[in-house]
């Protein structure tokens, strides 16, 4: 390969125009070497083109010399052959020589031809190879670089998705650790308000006992002087009877005044509570819903006077209202366990009522806990006999 010719005054004008030398060759090249004006167009057309600053390389014609040509070797080959026929050569052992002498001068001339091509072909492979090496060399740079920074992106992803998975993580077992502690602290507050409510309801049982028995002995020293007095009427009469004159009583027997003594209030237990709730389930254990809605009446009712023991609308129940009279006063063992929270019916029968300051919130805690127990427990009723 070579420069091709241009014409040497329209490359000189290129230059003194300003265009680098290579350009200008390239230019007067490829426009055919016509005229100035083609060359300029040509560099204005292509001057974004990636190899503008290369020279063309045209192939150049080669030329071998190996001795005769083939006209040559022909002539000579006759001229010999007539030599060798005018002296009376041209014999069977003659033309035998003659062939070989021909094919000897082509081979050499093919032989000599073939090394021009050889060692040609070894000084451009050289160059060849280096620029193919260095184009190998710079891709392989190129795939080392491209795979470190795909390696390097691939890294920060699974850092970065490893780092969320572990805050994701973190974070439900924050959430798993906060449900535990609340279900824990209501757990403990729940126990808390149960032994509560037992509490107050031992201590009201005490209460109620002792008054029980100080009733009692007040009855039966009651009791006592009623006997007392009628001994001592009667002995006054058998006195009277005999003539005998009448005891003075009035100074060895005191005189005795009767206190207005409170009726006895019946004492009421968790174990009443809980079998006349339980009667209520066994009355009505075809009927699922009815009974949890009636329970829940009953809770809806006894929280309320806790709340607002003076509050009168909550300590009136009037027993005509339909939806009392539907989910509670048609079902046995609803009333009556309303009666032993401490509600009264009227004379009439058509209100039920807790007189004001009779309301015992330890009772109705108490009568609470055991609705509550029979909503939760979804064998209440059932498995007793």
């Amino acid at each position: 390969m070579a420069v091709p010719q241009v014409d040497k005054k329209m490359l000189g004008e290129l230059e003194v125009m300003g265009f680098p030398a290579v350009r200008s060759i390239r230019a007067l090249h490829y426009s055919g070497n016509s005229n100035l004006e083609s060359a300029i167009n040509w560099l204005l057309e292509h001057e974004s083109d990636p190899d503008i600053d290369q020279l063309p390389l045209v192939s150049r014609e080669i030329s071998i010399e190996c001795g005769d040509t083939s006209s040559e070797v022909r002539n000579s080959v006759q001229g010999m052959s007539l030599n060798l026929g005018m002296h009376g050569y041209l014999t069977k052992r003659n033309r035998g020589l003659l062939l070989r002498f021909t094919d000897y001068r082509w081979r050499i001339c093919i032989h000599e031809k073939l090394m021009y091509s050889k060692t040609h072909a070894q000084a451009r492979k050289p160059e060849e190879q280096t620029t193919a090496g260095s184009q190998k060399e710079t891709s392989e740079v190129e795939r080392e670089l491209n795979a470190n920074e795909h390696e390097e992106e691939d890294r920060k992803r699974v850092l970065a998705l490893h780092k969320s998975k572990r805050d994701e993580e973190e974070k439900a077992r924050g959430r798993i650790r906060n449900q535990l502690q609340e279900d824990k602290r209501e757990r403990i507050q729940a126990a808390k308000d149960v032994m509560e409510a037992k509490r107050t309801l031992e201590e009201n049982q005490r209460k109620r006992m002792m008054e029980s028995r100080k009733a009692e002995q007040e009855e039966e020293k009651r009791a006592r002087e009623r006997i007392r007095q009628r001994i001592e009427d009667d002995k006054a009469e058998r006195r009277r009877g005999l003539g005998l004159p009448r005891e003075n009583t009035v100074a060895s027997a005191p005189i005795v005044t009767l206190a207005k003594v409170k009726p006895i209030e019946p004492v009421v237990t968790s174990e009443q509570l809980r079998d006349c709730l339980r009667t209520l389930k066994k009355n009505h254990k075809d009927d699922n819903a009815r009974v949890k809605k009636a329970f829940q009446i009953l809770l809806k009712i006894v929280a309320n006077i806790v709340k607002n023991p003076e509050e009168e609308r909550f300590r009136r129940i009037r027993l005509s209202n339909p939806v009392f009279k539907d989910r509670v006063g048609n079902l046995q063992g609803g009333v009556e366990f309303l009666e032993l929270c401490g509600f009264q019916k009227l004379r009439n029968n058509s209100y039920l009522v807790m007189p004001r300051g009779k309301a015992d919130v330890a009772l109705l805690n108490a009568a609470g806990v055991e609705i509550a127990s029979a909503m939760e427990n979804p064998y209440f009723g059932l498995l007793s006999k």
